[in-house]
């Protein structure tokens, strides 16, 4: 009977796990299969791979400690990628777990919520799945249908995380009053009251309500707020309800962060002290350290200590990759202390020992700006500011401001380079020829021996590369795996280990480069001399060597002689060019950067280098106005009377004379503002009579006024209107002489150029005319367009202005992908094509910024050799089927001109 009885029983235990797995089953025995399986198959194993990917996040988060740390730590949109192998996982199990155990209604086919004690469970570890992953509306949704559906206290950790969830999305306005109803409830779950406080110190951080976030926090290093009235359940309730310890060590940095702020240095110290205790990761810990560094005070007696400690942690292995943290705060306590010496040599050594932070690297540059800044020494602090913008993140909170002031000392420190240069080329032009060769053949040589010193430095490096055991010094190197044994995966960049270690050597030297052109400098990057150089260095550093020329000319005499001002023109011109760079570096100096000091005498070196110059007038007056500021009146009297004397008539004599002068003057141009609106309307209305009538009044009502030359222009047009070609010819003619700077000079030539066409056809176009008369050209202006450049065939100037314009076509239309061809054209003349253009007017903007390009057009390049049009893909054929530039021009001129 044994067995058979043991038959009966397996039958029955199988027929009762059979009938278990059915979903549509409300009874004990289905409940008890589901719930078991729910909660030990799916949920355990979900919640697992939910702790591996927060361990994951945890080891892998790189704090900002410039900024507040996060109260919770939540992955990038970089860095989530990492963990979704895991949270992917942990969706899939609870999916699963939901699909299989979920117990529905056998009628209806809805889930009976009452039934199922996990399926609320894995609800949640699918929102939480998201939430890590940032797919917070995924995880927004499921905290919602657990919070609506279900009824047990899981409801409140679905509550918690949607919270989380609007705060993380930037809403936290949704968060409050989900928050509210945690507060409110007094069934609230442990895990819901040990969490809100945290989450409420969120939402507040993300609202800048710090004071509120300072008490959150607090509550929340106890766990929670506790109801419990005996003491001893009390403190039990407190143990087991605390966050751990790398999470109190986290919340306390954050309200040593806020009292920071609040200039609380002493309680901040505190926290910073309680994070140390907490002895969280070292990187925690190292922070805290430097932060409580720069907060104690100079008068507590307490700060040679911590120097000293300081200088004990830059002795310590562990502290390596530290070493830039630790010399930029001794830097700053020397700065506080008032040593600016110890500070810069500081920063410097903060400096040399980034390698693998670039932001301290650009911060440690940044105060070594700033204090060349300050000493007025903006040569130096050019080039820190711009060390500095290599690698400062752009979020940094004072990015704009930097940056600005960066390319402020870029400008100024190109004006001083200007000068220097033009002052250097002054110098060697002024030798006899003798010296002068004699002088230049001494650079050449140094040039030479430079670029020997660079030639066997390369063939070393090369040397090591090739052979990583090879030592100039004949000493076995060590410092480097030997890879040179042939087998596969020794080459150097097959080798990791040998790769890792050129890879920080790298670091170590530049630090993190972005892999682009340039990669050594920022853009436009400045660079300043060494203070140790000669004269003759500095002479040969700033100036001597021509602006536009190729490599291969550096070895002759000739080379050097290109750009120096040897006879009367060059050095008008020379002298011109230090003159304006001179004005504008005393106006940087004021205006810019508020120096006072540096402007008067920048101002004042000018005048006593050139007695008469096109700017005495405005160095006067701005002399006047710097004195005056500055309380020093004599000096002040004295350019008053200078400018009332020798220029009395000007209008700074009238601002001087009349402190309103320049009020009454701004009422006057919105008189006469309107005036000329009017007479354009009567204008364009054709009413020539009385816009030539308005014309005139404006001369006897304004006299000179900024709008003289509009009022000029349009006179001529209505005499063009009212008399004829020939006097409309004359009229422009007025214009261009007694408005030469004024826009409607351009305007007149344009007309002026189409008017002597139109009389002298046979001139304009030779023997092309009849045919252009055919319109053998069609027009197309909204059709794809080149630029042809046509000049004349000479080898130097081809290759020149190829190079020239390749340049200027990356530095300006980077983004346009325009290409450039020449050929020949005729037998005298080349032509470089520049294409493709989206339209007429492109090509005609292009041409109208390449004329006023003084890189593209100088030396030898002069835009009077030039023939440039716009010419449609149509035409192109055309014009070369002719090869003249005759051809095309009157079609040109007539098409084009007028629509510029």
């Amino acid at each position: 009977m044994k067995p058979f009885i043991k038959y009966i029983i397996s039958c029955i235990v199988l027929c009762i796990l059979l009938s278990g797995c059915k979903t549509n089953k409300n009874t004990f025995i289905h409940r008890g299969y589901h719930n078991l399986t729910a909660r030990f198959n799916g949920y355990y194993y979900a919640t697992e791979s939910i702790k591996e990917g927060e361990d994951k996040i945890r080891t892998s988060y790189k704090y900002d400690y410039d900024r507040l740390l996060p109260v919770f730590l939540v992955p990038s949109n970089e860095t989530a990628k990492a963990t979704f192998p895991e949270f992917d996982k942990a969706i899939k199990k609870s999916s699963n777990c939901i699909q299989r155990h979920t117990i529905k209604d056998k009628k209806k086919g809805t889930e009976i919520t009452t039934a199922g004690r996990w399926i609320d469970n894995n609800w949640n570890v699918i929102g939480i799945s998201h939430f890590y992953k940032r797919e917070f509306f995924s995880g927004i949704e499921a905290f919602e249908y657990v919070i609506r559906s279900y009824k047990s206290r899981d409801k409140y950790k679905a509550l918690i995380w949607l919270a989380r969830s609007y705060n993380e999305i930037g809403a936290p306005s949704q968060a409050e009053p989900v928050i509210g109803v945690l507060k409110e409830d007094k069934k609230i779950s442990k895990y819901a009251k040990k969490e809100l406080p945290a989450v409420q110190a969120d939402y507040y951080l993300k609202r800048g309500m710090y004071k509120e976030a300072e008490a959150a926090l607090i509550n929340a290093l106890k766990g929670g707020e506790s109801k419990n009235k005996n003491a001893f359940s009390d403190f039990m309730a407190l143990l087991k309800s605390r966050p751990s310890k790398k999470t109190r060590a986290r919340y306390s940095f954050i309200l040593a962060q806020l009292y920071e702020e609040k200039k609380e240095n002493r309680k901040a110290i505190q926290y910073y002290q309680k994070v140390i205790s907490l002895k969280p990761d070292y990187d925690l810990v190292f922070n805290a350290k430097i932060k409580q560094a720069r907060l104690y005070d100079l008068k507590s007696g307490n700060i040679a200590k911590v120097k000293r400690e300081l200088l004990k942690m830059t002795r310590d292995v562990k502290n390596t990759e530290y070493l830039d943290v630790i010399y930029y705060t001794l830097g700053e306590i020397s700065e506080r202390e008032k040593d600016e010496n110890q500070a810069i040599v500081n920063y410097k050594l903060s400096v040399k020992n980034s390698t693998q932070n670039p932001k301290q690297k650009a911060l440690s540059y940044l105060k070594l700006g700033e204090i060349s800044f300050e000493q007025a020494n903006y040569t130096a602090a050019g080039g820190y500011y711009d060390s500095t913008m290599i690698t400062l993140p752009k979020d940094y909170k004072d990015y704009l401001v930097i940056s600005k002031r960066k390319e402020t000392l870029e400008t100024l420190i190109g004006y001083i380079k200007t000068i220097q240069r033009e002052d250097s080329l002054q110098y060697v032009a002024k030798m006899n020829e003798t010296d002068r060769t004699r002088f230049i053949e001494k650079m050449i040589k140094r040039i030479e021996e430079e670029e020997e010193r660079k030639k066997e430095e390369q063939e070393a490096l090369q040397a090591q590369n090739d052979n990583p055991n090879y030592n100039p010094n004949g000493v076995p190197n060590n410092g480097m795996p030997n890879i040179g044994n042939g087998q596969k995966g020794d080459w150097y960049f097959y080798n990791q280990t040998t790769l890792s270690f050129g890879l920080n050597d790298f670091i170590k030297k530049w630090g993190n480069r972005k892999l682009e052109d340039n990669w050594r400098r920022s853009q436009k990057a400045l660079t300043f001399e060494s203070q140790s150089n000669t004269p003759d260095d500095s002479i040969a550093q700033n100036s001597v060597a021509p602006k536009n020329t190729t490599a291969k000319d550096k070895k002759s005499v000739e080379y050097y002689l290109t750009d120096l001002p040897l006879n009367d023109s060059l050095l008008k011109k020379s002298d011109k060019t230090i003159i304006d760079a001179y004005y504008n570096l005393a106006s940087t100096y004021k205006e810019e950067l508020n120096n006072n000091k540096k402007a008067i005498a920048t101002f004042e070196e000018l005048n006593k280098r050139y007695s008469d110059h096109k700017y005495k007038l405005s160095t006067y007056f701005q002399l006047y106005r710097i004195f005056t500021s500055v309380k020093n009146q004599s000096q002040a009297d004295y350019y008053k009377n200078k400018l009332l004397n020798e220029y009395p008539n000007s209008e700074y004599a009238q601002i001087i004379k009349n402190p309103k002068y320049i009020a009454d003057k701004n009422a006057q141009k919105g008189e006469v503002e309107l005036f000329y609106t009017d007479t354009y309307n009567e204008y364009i209305a054709s009413n020539f009579t009385g816009a030539y009538n308005k014309c005139l009044e404006s001369e006897n009502k304004f006299g000179k006024n900024d709008f003289a030359g509009k009022f000029a222009f349009i006179k001529a047009m209505c005499i063009g209107k009212l008399k004829g070609a020939d006097s409309l010819e004359m009229a422009l003619k007025k214009v261009q002489v007694f408005y030469p700077k004024d826009p409607v000079t351009k305007q007149a030539q344009d007309i002026l150029e189409v008017l002597y066409n139109m009389k002298h056809p046979s001139e304009a176009t030779g023997e092309a005319s009849l045919i252009n008369k055919a319109d053998t050209f069609s027009l197309d202006l909204n059709a794809q367009h080149f630029v042809v450049a046509i000049y004349p065939d000479d080898a130097t100037m081809v290759n020149d202005f190829k190079n020239s314009l390749s340049n200027y076509n990356t530095d300006f239309y980077s983004n346009e992908d325009l290409n450039t061809s020449s050929s020949l054209f005729g037998s005298s003349e080349q032509v470089t094509i520049i294409k493709t253009f989206k339209n007429a007017q492109s090509a005609l903007e292009y041409i109208d910024n390449l004329k006023k390009d003084k890189t593209v057009f100088s030396g030898k390049i002069k835009v009077e050799s030039f023939i440039l049009m716009a010419i449609s893909a149509d035409n192109i054929p055309r014009l070369f089927r002719k090869k003249q530039a005759s051809y095309y021009q009157p079609f040109y001129d007539d098409h084009y001109k007028l629509q510029k």
